[in-house]
């Protein structure tokens, strides 16, 4: 499965209870919301089992307040749809980073988050730390 918008692309990692999305340049609130409404549809059948999400943010530019809020909020949904851990592979952005962290910690959900350089090291982290 692969659906994408001029900014997002979201997939699923065969053979794992996991969604991937890729942003690409400079996203908006539009993009995200289909984002959010996407991989909420496709992680639907896996709300009792549990699944992860990951996020590759190394081709997205930093985000204005108003896409913030929308991350806030898509967090806060993922949770409560079962979702039990968020990957970001960021690149050498520490700016990303800082706003995946604060994203996350405004939610106020408490759940387990991950930075990574690429998304290889997020999967291999869900897999050997997390056992998803």
């Amino acid at each position: 499965m692969q659906e994408k918008t001029l900014t997002q692309k979201v997939e699923d990692i065969p053979g794992r209870k996991i969604l991937l999305s890729a942003g690409i340049g400079q996203t908006n609130v539009d993009d995200l919301e289909w984002l959010m409404n996407t991989v909420l549809k496709h992680a639907a059948p896996w709300k009792k089992e549990g699944w992860a999400y990951i996020a590759d943010c190394t081709q997205m530019k930093p985000i204005g307040p108003r896409e913030s809020s929308v991350l806030v909020k898509m967090t806060k949904a993922f949770v409560d749809a079962g979702c039990k851990a968020f990957g970001f592979a960021e690149g050498a952005s520490v700016m990303l980073k800082i706003q995946a962290k604060k994203n996350t910690q405004m939610s106020d959900t408490g759940v387990v988050e991950g930075h990574f350089a690429t998304v290889e090291e997020v999967l291999n982290w869900l897999k050997t730390d997390l056992h998803l």
